[in-house]
């Protein structure tokens, strides 16, 4: 999540750009080209990496659902480290470009960002003897611009654009797994990534089927499909991560019941992902939840479902600067394999998802949320492991007079209120390779979205947004 200016506000990556847009891609070309070709050069017939190394939809391409870390060890190896090393060293690096192509608050204009992570993450039972435990840390370095702000979205159709600062670097994870009873009970205690825990429609159905596996649901950039938008300031994502203990229990294979609490003050403004420490006072988030899975039909096709309820405690402000005690609200979401192509023989085929959220508070953007999607994998002659994902959200904002000045002060407009409702429909295609060898490779990732915003709901009166977006994920 990330944004920028000719004002320069942030470093080199990020800028907007006043200027037609043909200019804004001639400086972009460089970086097109590269991108294209390097991933097209082909290894020898006996370095060519196996297809299994990256899946069809095998690279999460949304660091908000992400319940770990980006990365697939890469770096760890080539350092000199074994596979099966007690340390595992690993990263991300991501680049974004956003052009606003017509409409929102500043159409015909162009958004670079740019998200780096490096982590590590220690088995401590091959380390130390530790049963069941593995240590995580995770650093992060962010630039980039006011991609959404541009467009005039309050649901986002990024999520590389978040809160100021938009450039920084930040200790995003430092977490203990401890695993117990034969894994039917789990604890986390540390810096999280909460919507990577809980609300997470794009985690799938995990089965022992190799040629059914699924990494992901969907491969959409927006924000609501890895975290509803009523939640939009309580739950910690990306990059607003925050310190927090969960417990998970999986008494059965198909049926789970999770609780955590974390540190509360992200609904205050409060930069959490950027604190080193904790902080605790009388403003915590609590959430619940508990899901179950399924296998459907004489295929066995897999599906789940999500119900949870949370609440946020403390003095919270409304736009008519009221004083409101606390928050709450619930959410479901549930995804489903719809179709194989090609049973028996590989996870080609389509899978759909559905999300819903809802809270009264006064003091939230967003009461009421729906989402819903369907992805293709492997529809593509000759590209067995590329994407195609259609998505829909639907949230209705506050309606209290001066809610638009409240949450976006900046926006040009003669109307202080937000839109009654905003609807966004977003496609994305992504496509990916592995580089290297079968034992030493690393993955990169293309995905190219087509956001519509045809009511950005920043105000009552901005015009329909067109956005296009290209996103490059390289994992290490």
């Amino acid at each position: 999540m990330l944004r920028p200016g000719e004002v320069l506000r942030s470093k080199s990556v990020a800028f907007r750009y006043p200027l037609p847009m043909s200019f804004t891609l001639v400086r972009w070309l460089p970086f097109l080209v590269t991108a294209l070709v390097i991933p097209c050069q082909e290894l020898s017939a006996t370095d060519q990496p196996s297809r299994t190394l990256a899946p069809s939809s095998g690279i999460i391409v949304n660091p908000q659902a992400t319940y770990s870390f980006l990365g697939n060890g890469y770096l760890g190896r080539a350092l000199g480290l074994e596979r099966d090393s007690a340390l595992q060293l690993g990263g991300f690096l991501l680049p974004e470009f956003d052009w606003v192509v017509s409409g929102g608050v500043e159409p015909d204009t162009a958004y670079g960002s740019l998200a780096l992570g490096l982590h590590a993450k220690v088995d401590l039972e091959k380390a130390l003897n530790i049963p069941g435990a593995t240590w995580g840390v995770e650093f992060l370095a962010t630039t980039g611009g006011d991609n959404n702000e541009a467009a005039g979205t309050v649901q986002m159709y990024t999520n590389m654009d978040g809160d100021e600062p938009r450039d920084r670097q930040e200790m995003m994870q430092l977490w203990w797994l401890q695993r117990l009873f034969d894994d039917k009970v789990l604890v986390q205690v540390g810096k999280l990534n909460g919507s990577g825990i809980f609300n997470t429609v794009l985690n799938p159905v995990i089965v022992d089927t190799p040629w059914m596996r699924d990494a992901t649901i969907s491969d959409l950039i927006m924000i609501p499909i890895g975290l509803n938008p009523t939640l939009f300031g309580r739950l910690p994502a990306y990059y607003n991560t925050a310190y927090g203990a969960v417990v998970h229990l999986a008494p059965t294979a198909n049926f789970y019941a999770s609780f955590g609490i974390f540190d509360g003050n992200g609904a205050t403004g409060v930069q959490t992902g950027k604190e080193w420490l904790p902080t605790f006072n009388e403003y915590t988030f609590n959430i619940a939840e508990m899901g179950y899975s399924w296998r459907l039909g004489a295929q066995g096709k897999p599906g789940r479902l999500g119900l949870g309820g949370w609440w946020q405690t403390g003095d919270l402000y409304t736009p008519a600067l009221n004083v409101e005690d606390g928050a709450q609200g619930y959410y479901l979401f549930a995804n489903q394999r719809l179709w194989f192509k090609n049973p028996g023989i590989d996870n080609a085929g389509l899978i759909g998802y559905l999300q819903f959220g809802h809270t009264g508070s006064a003091t939230a953007i967003v009461n009421t949320y729906l989402g819903a999607g369907l992805t293709g994998i492997g529809l593509i002659p000759g590209r067995h492991d590329d994407t195609l994902s259609l998505g829909l959200a639907y949230s209705e904002l506050n309606d209290a007079p001066g809610a638009g000045a409240f949450f976006f002060p900046d926006v040009p407009s003669p109307s202080v209120d937000l839109g009654a409702s905003e609807l966004m429909v977003q496609a994305a295609y992504e496509t990916n390779f592995a580089i290297g060898t079968p034992a030493n490779y690393w993955t990169l990732t293309s995905v190219l979205a087509y956001s519509f915003i045809p009511d950005p709901g920043q105000r009552p009166d901005l015009p329909a947004a067109h956005v296009v977006s290209w996103r490059l994920i390289a994992l290490f």
